[in-house]
């Protein structure tokens, strides 16, 4: 029983590992994804920038504090960054889900 164990998981191992790199040689589909992520990465930075900036510090804290802060240009930066990584693996993945169906 320990050996079928051991083979079956190295089986779904052999598995993932040889789906992923198909995934990563498909062609542009990894720098797409890495794209994507990044803009999404940089827009929680500008997330953490936002609640930080001096609008958001100057105001008090609770609501007043949020207000303050969505309405500073480091929101307007995070909402493009967050919306730009959105739309770049919408605009990579949404094509291939349409054609498999």
């Amino acid at each position: 029983m320990g050996v079928k164990v051991v083979s079956h998981a190295s089986a779904i191992r052999d598995s993932v590992v040889s789906s992923f790199f198909a995934f990563l040689h498909s062609g542009r589909s990894g720098y797409v994804l890495l794209s994507g992520l990044a803009l999404i990465v940089l827009a929680g930075v500008m997330m953490v920038a936002t609640f930080d900036s001096r609008e958001a510090r100057a105001a008090p804290p609770g609501w007043e504090q949020f207000v303050a802060a969505t309405g500073s240009n480091q929101w307007v930066s995070c909402s493009f960054l967050l919306s730009a990584g959105a739309i770049v693996l919408s605009i990579n993945y949404l094509p291939r889900l349409e054609g498999e169906g």
